[in-house]
């Protein structure tokens, strides 16, 4: 673990140099894609923060350069964002900063968590247990069952795929996009029960083409990263033979 942590660190403090949308669609640099993926994301996962009845702790494991932390920080009473790159919580810490919020930006790798036991209720994880390496992955979700209060949830936006194709791709090979029922087990193994699951995004939704060479206005971005959910939630299965995004919500069974 810790080889592939190095590796990874490596990578993501690399990615920094993008600004705040460094993370997603890396090919993208931070560009007009990345940011139509970031609504993606946003759209999906704020209305659970929003319905949510009870004052929520939050955890964003993964949190990056903290741009979905800091959007969360209003529906939630208590946030903490975790990275391992010190390069993209620098970034984090700057834009937590220029917002007038303070956030707590902590560095780890998942593997022991600087949280307090049963202290959170909320764990947040954005396309990062896909980083993950299959021999750390039990120790980290143990990790997520260690800081949540009993009936705690992980609310869970990952790639995922059914084919050995994608799951392994030479183009990502830092990237372990594992199926819907591995992960599923996974969790189960690990003292979750599955409460959810709805795709949200699709690596080749038709109008990301325009968005990408920017020939749509970036003012209909966000409008059209809702309708992507939309669609996906309704209309695309949770299985495919190539990969997509998909959202679960996982309650830890005490």
């Amino acid at each position: 673990m810790q080889g592939v942590s190095q590796e990874l660190r490596r990578y993501y403090d690399g990615l920094a140099v993008n600004g705040p949308y460094a993370t997603l669609a890396p090919d993208n640099r931070g560009g007009s894609k990345s940011r139509y993926v970031a609504e993606v994301f946003d759209a999906a996962l704020l209305p659970l923060l929003r319905k949510e009845t009870i004052p929520l702790r939050l955890l964003d494991f993964g949190c990056g350069t903290g741009i979905f932390t800091i959007k969360a920080r209003p529906y939630v009473q208590e946030i903490v964002g975790v990275d391992l790159s010190p390069e993209l919580l620098s970034v984090a810490r700057k834009l937590a900063a220029k917002s007038g919020m303070e956030i707590p930006f902590m560095q780890s790798d998942g593997g022991r968590l600087p949280i307090r036991s049963h202290s959170i209720n909320r764990v947040l994880a954005r396309e990062v247990l896909c980083n993950v390496p299959d021999e750390a992955m039990p120790d980290v979700l143990n990790e997520f069952g260690r800081i949540l209060e009993p009936k705690g949830k992980v609310y869970l936006l990952e790639q995922v795929s059914e084919s050995p194709f994608w799951q392994r791709h030479p183009m990502t090979p830092l990237v372990r996009k594992r199926s819907v029922d591995e992960l599923i087990d996974l969790f189960k193994t690990a003292g979750f029960d599955l409460e959810s699951a709805v795709t949200v995004r699709q690596p080749r939704f038709p109008w990301i083409y325009p968005i990408w060479f920017r020939l749509l206005p970036a003012c209909f971005i966000p409008r059209l990263a809702r309708l992507e959910v939309v669609w996906n939630r309704r209309f695309c299965p949770l299985r495919t033979k190539r990969w997509q995004d998909v959202l679960f919500v996982f309650r830890l069974f005490t």
